[in-house]
């Protein structure tokens, strides 16, 4: 589990410019900016106007803020990508894998760096874990940009699964309106390729929700994974 301590500030989306940097105004308070941990086109969710929940940022830090939660047609999605990771790093891993420890986060496998290391009944696991916030008609699609380094990641997964290595692909729901997840075949059909083959390679692929709050990240349900 995820908790926002101290507790999110709300407000109102301007705008977000050189990937890492967005404008948020709040009340009291005025026009802030505040830090985007999120590198990708973030398609459909920068909507000006939007409700938006910010942290503060321990001393030091070169932006006071970090944007955390947009609300998108009444559904919570949270924009910060590190949060998946840090979920099923946490006691939701043992919701998801039962009987995995988790060794170490982002361990380095060759010129590649997988985001856990787990371990069960002895034996290696490794997983990739995606982060999904592009979402129409109910439905997730992942990437929401044409993304060479996730394609890379789920071809060594494939490589490993064939060396008899446990490799597992997460698509985690960072989006409460998401009910499914699928590959964007119509953004980037390369992904949905490199997936058949890991499947075929024996690399198990899943979806799951996470469930929003104001105040927690909780490990969700299991989602449809449609390849």
């Amino acid at each position: 589990m995820i908790e926002f301590n101290p507790p999110l500030i709300e407000g109102l989306f301007v705008r977000r410019y050189k990937r890492f940097f967005a404008d948020i105004e709040v009340a009291g308070i005025g026009l802030v900016t505040a830090h985007c941990a999120n590198t990708g086109r973030m398609t459909g969710l920068l909507i000006p106007g939007s409700r938006v929940w910010i942290r503060p940022q321990p001393p030091g830090r070169k932006l006071l803020y970090a944007w955390e939660l947009i609300e998108i047609d009444s559904h919570l999605v949270c924009v910060n990508t590190a949060r998946a990771n840090q979920l099923m790093a946490s006691t939701a891993l043992s919701e998801w894998l039962p009987g995995a420890e988790l060794i170490r986060r982002e361990p380095r496998v060759g010129a590649h760096r997988f985001d856990l290391e787990c371990s069960r009944v002895g034996a290696p696991v490794y997983v990739e874990i995606k982060s999904v916030t592009l979402w129409e008609g109910g439905e997730g699609w992942f990437p929401d940009a044409p993304s060479k380094r996730a394609n890379s990641h789920v071809r060594l997964l494939s490589e490993m699964a064939r060396k008899g290595v446990e490799a597992r692909l997460l698509m985690v729901s960072m989006h409460s309106g998401i009910q499914s997840i699928r590959p964007s075949v119509h953004i980037d059909p390369e992904f949905e390729e490199v997936c058949h083959d890991a499947i075929n390679a024996g690399v198990i692929i899943e979806a799951t929700a996470a469930r929003i709050t104001l105040d927690t990240i909780r490990f969700g349900e299991f989602l449809p994974c449609i390849i």
